[in-house]
């Protein structure tokens, strides 16, 4: 999955066609690990009858399967026409609910229209809350045409996708439509809340996109997320995945020296499989190379043949490089044929100016300018965060 650096293009990825019998019937969206948000009266066939359920996400099919209707298409209470959704995918960003719309923010939307099957953009007004209990969201100068049900609508001052489309206010004009507010959608689904904690806390990636004034407003919103938030500022952590050919370790307890600094200043913290004891099982350490906000791949001969190594610690790396999950960085330590062909082969490798640290002419001046290369990498996280 490729990397994404804006909140509208992480909800772009979130969102789904969804379908029933091949035919589109409206728009979804990821709010847990294979699960999927939208309204009940877009899947009101597949519900009462033998139809397929499909959802079209990134140019694929996958058959749906219904978890939760709060209602159906008759329900005279559109505060319940929620749908969950369950597919069989795992490494999806997820959209993160929380809050209200307030009166004239602006609201971005991705979702599936009849007139534009591929999906398609668009940006709202808020004109403020609606219902004898505010459940409602009214929004202005843009389109809700057939197909919008179901889409999320990101409130860019917050951060947060705070409700989802359910009607429109006029068909093919610009009078907008309304939606049902987030905070209505977490109470009439109350699972949804731990749903929503899981899959944020496996890819923090929308957490690490949110300014620091969005952060604040988070915790303040739902303060669920404050533990999570408060993770987020400790120490990153550091994964040194490394052969135990003797000339790596040395390579590597020489790096380490360099990164020393940003552990006193308690900026990392890192793992190696040599801090495991005897008898210590691996499944630790295959917990910190998951937990690890950046893991560091020592490439060399060595490390390529090794089974542990390449096939298992590096595929590992690469499955959560392309979850957007970690951040992988291959560190060439000697010279290696065939790096090019790699799965890694793709990722900007360090040292920036040497094909390799020993084929550097000044092996400790090296060293420093990863150490530093490094840094930039951190200190770029560490702002991230709260």
């Amino acid at each position: 999955m490729e990397t994404v650096d804006s909140l509208e293009a992480l909800l772009q990825r979130a969102t789904v066609r969804i379908d029933a019998d091949h035919t589109p019937r409206g728009t979804g969206f990821f709010v847990g690990p294979g699960l999927i948000l939208t309204c009940a009266h877009v899947i009101p066939s597949a519900h009462k009858a033998s139809s397929s359920l499909q959802i079209y996400w990134q140019e694929s099919y996958y058959e749906a399967t219904i978890t939760t209707v709060s209602a159906d298409d008759s329900s005279p209470d559109r505060a319940l026409d929620l749908a969950l959704l369950t597919v069989p995918l795992e490494n999806h960003p997820c959209a993160l609910l929380c809050g209200e719309a307030q009166p004239y923010s602006r609201l971005y939307t991705y979702g599936y229209p009849g007139s534009v099957p591929g999906g398609t953009s668009f940006i709202f007004d808020a004109a403020g809350p609606a219902g004898e209990q505010n459940q409602w969201i009214t929004f202005q100068r843009g389109p809700v045409d057939p197909g919008m049900s179901g889409s999320p609508l990101l409130d860019r001052e917050s951060g947060c996708v705070c409700g989802m489309i359910q009607y429109s206010l006029g068909l093919n004009s610009e009078r907008g439509g309304q939606g049902l507010q987030a905070r209505v959608i977490l109470a009439q689904l109350p699972d949804l809340v731990n749903h929503q904690l899981v899959a944020h806390r496996q890819n923090r990636r929308w957490l690490e996109l949110l300014s620091v004034e969005q952060r604040q407003r988070l915790g303040q919103c739902c303060p669920q997320y404050q533990p999570l938030l408060q993770q987020n500022s400790k120490a990153l952590k550091i994964f040194l995945s490394c052969s135990s050919d003797r000339r790596d370790r040395q390579l590597r307890k020489e790096l380490e020296q360099q990164l020393s600094i940003f552990k006193n200043e308690h900026l990392i913290e890192s793992f190696h499989s040599e801090q495991l004891g005897p008898g210590q099982e691996r499944i630790k350490s295959q917990r910190q190379l998951e937990e690890a906000d950046i893991i560091l791949l020592l490439i060399s001969p060595a490390y390529v043949a090794s089974e542990q190594c390449y096939n298992k610690e590096m595929q590992q790396a690469m499955r959560r490089h392309e979850a957007g999950t970690a951040r992988i960085i291959p560190i060439i330590l000697r010279p290696t044929a065939g790096l090019a062909s790699t799965p890694f082969g793709k990722l900007q490798a360090l040292p920036r100016y040497s094909p390799s640290i020993t084929e550097s002419s000044n092996r400790d001046a090296t060293l420093a300018e990863i150490a530093d290369e490094l840094l930039q990498i951190i200190q770029e996280l560490k702002s991230k965060q709260t």
